[in-house]
């Protein structure tokens, strides 16, 4: 008795039907989160609709910052002073830091060596 390969085994010449397979169960979980997944889209899609209806009526935003900008100007930081100020004490401390950088601190380092 052989077996042809087409055939079922049984040495038949007729081909056996497949095999049947458990049915899966349907699967309501993947159902059920695309679904959610649809309805929190239609959702954003209503808010994004609405804020874009909202931003229609305002102004340009360049119109606001020329206005910013335009008030700014004219009431300068009452704290903040716009005049430069000359002090004739300004010399002195250059002179001061240049004299302890340049002189007071390598002279001292050259006896540390040393």
């Amino acid at each position: 008795m052989g077996s042809s390969p087409e055939g079922g085994g049984l040495g038949l010449g007729s081909p056996t039907p497949p095999l049947p397979r458990p049915k899966s169960p349907p699967e309501l979980y993947g159902k059920r989160r695309e679904l959610a997944k649809v309805v929190m889209l239609e959702r954003e899609i209503g808010f994004l609709q609405e804020e874009l209806k909202s931003t229609e009526t305002l102004q340009p935003a360049s119109f606001c910052i020329k206005e910013v900008a335009d008030y700014v100007i004219a009431n300068p930081e009452p704290l903040i002073t716009t005049g430069k100020k000359t002090r004739k004490s300004c010399g002195f401390w250059k002179w001061l830091w240049y004299d302890i950088v340049f002189i007071y601190i390598p002279f001292n380092y050259l006896f540390l060596i040393s």
